[in-house]
Order: structure tokens, then sequence, then C-alpha cells
């Protein structure tokens, strides 16, 4: 998995790109780009890297990613043996914001919302079930009309309070182009997880010695290596257990973990829940999207 720049291909008769897409993406596609982004799940999850976070989405999330925000998300279909998926994905560049509307005192909110999207925004599911006509009405609308539902989405988005960062506090902006070595670690522990990965491997990856190399990826993620490690590997967990072809006890070994103790221990940490548990509520939540 590199981290690759992308840009964005629309005609030149459209101001801002949309996109509804039922095709799942299993690739390691992770990139950044100039543009802002909205991305709307219907159906569908799977496992996700935005700045320093990685993580689970479910069907029903809505997101806001900052211009720059390094990203990936990797569906794992709904279930064991279906890979649909929807999502609607909407990009609009940062010199968007700069037309003079936005400059306007009644556009000076929406502007500002979206300038704090630098580590990624999470929306409630309640929010992103209200909002979800919306985007569908975006889909089908074209000219001033489509332009029209994309300003009362940002509007309706500025107002919304039941929000959370997606990346770290402690993350930051970083310069993909020159930080070559971030790049070769995260991908090595991406390919390697489910070995026994050790500082001196990373270290000597990076050129670096042990001390040095600690310091380097706590200041460029906001957590040491082996916590990003573990909440890769639980996040892998996580992804299998939604897919449900394994069990708990095969997930556990498969994900680099030496001791099933050991695994729900982290587990139940960094998920709040047991793994039997988690599954439970992914496959209740599930066939509560599929009966709505």
């Amino acid at each position: 998995m590199k981290l690759n720049y992308v840009t964005l291909s629309k005609p030149e008769t459209e101001s801002f790109y949309v996109s509804r897409r039922t095709e799942a993406y299993k690739g390691d596609n992770w990139h950044y780009h100039d543009e802002f982004e909205i991305l709307l799940s219907i159906k569908g999850g799977g496992v996700m890297i935005v700045g320093d976070k990685i993580t689970n989405y479910n069907p029903g999330e809505l997101m806001l990613l900052g211009s720059g925000l390094p990203h990936l998300f990797k569906n794992t279909g709904i279930d064991a043996d279906s890979d649909e998926v929807d999502f609607i994905v909407v990009k609009f560049s940062s010199h968007f914001l700069n037309q003079p509307l936005f400059d306007t005192p009644e556009f000076s909110r929406i502007k500002n919302f979206i300038k704090k999207a630098n580590r990624g925004l999470v929306f409630s599911k309640q929010f992103s079930s209200e909002i979800k006509p919306l985007f569908i009405d975006l889909i089908k609308c074209k000219g001033a009309d489509r332009m029209i539902i994309l300003f009362k989405i940002l509007n309706k988005l500025s107002k919304e309070k039941n929000l959370k960062n997606i990346a770290s506090q402690n993350y930051s902006s970083i310069n993909f182009k020159e930080e070559d070595r971030l790049q070769n670690v995260i991908d090595y522990i991406s390919k390697n997880y489910y070995k026994d990965i050790s500082l001196k491997d990373l270290s000597d990856l990076s050129y670096m010695t042990t001390n040095s190399f600690c310091r380097f990826f706590k200041n460029k993620t906001g957590k040491t290596a082996f916590e990003f490690i573990r909440e890769y590997r639980i996040n892998k967990a996580c992804q299998m257990l939604m897919n449900g072809r394994k069990s708990i006890s095969q997930i556990c070994y498969e994900t680099g973990f030496s001791s099933f103790s050991s695994f729900n221990r982290v587990f139940k940490q960094l998920k709040k829940v047991s793994a039997k548990e988690y599954k439970k509520k992914y496959f209740d939540l599930k066939q509560s999207f599929e009966l709505a």
C-alpha cells in the first residue's frame, strides 16, 4: 500500500464532481488529493484509513474529508456471499471556496466549517439518514439545480452539531511527497501485520536508530508504532468478522496475535466490546438495514 497523489477528472462544464458507485473496491489505493470529499455509504462497509486513523465504516455513515487528507476506503461486502455496495462521492476543489459567493456573510459559516475538515469529520447515522434524500437528488439533477442542492447539503452539514473528527488530535498534515520513510513503514505494516514485527525491522526500513524512529513515528502519527500495529490488526479482525467467513479463533491468529486471551483483551480495549459482541452487533445492524 503506497500513498499516491491523484488528480480529479471532471467535465469542464461542471464545477464539482459527484458519482454514485455500486462496485466494491478491494484494492490498496491509499491516496490524497487537493479536493474536499464527501462520502455517503448507503450499502456495504469495510475498513478505512484516514490520516492516522484505521477503523471500520458501516452502511449509513457520512464523512467529510479535508483537502490533502490521505485516505483509503476498502469495501468488504455486506456479508460473506455478497460484494454489494452503494455509495455516493462528492468532490469539490479548495478553489471552489474562493468564489466571491463564499465571502458573503450568509456563506461564511459554510466556508469556516469546511475548513475544519482537515482531520476528517464523521456524522451521526441519524443525520446521515435525514440528509440522504438530498444526495439522491444531487445525483439526479443537472445544471444550476445540482449546484443549489450542493449548497443545501453544505448548509446542513455546517449546522450539524453531532459529529466527530476521524484522525487523532495529534495528527497534522504531512508533506507526503517528502515523507517516503513513513510511506514505507505503513506499507510494510499493511503487508506484514500478521507476522511478528519488531522495532528493529521498522527502524532499519527507515534507516534510523530505534530511538530516532520511535520519536519520528510518534511525531507523525500521534501514536507509537506498536499502538499503530495493534490498531491495524484489530481493524483487520473487524473486517474479517464482518465478512463472517472465519471463526474468531482463526481471525485471532491470522491477524498476528500469539494468544486468544491477548486478542480478546486488546479487542475489548480498543472496541469497548468483545469480538463476539462486535460480530453480533454488526449482523444485527445489517439485518435492521435490510428490513428498513
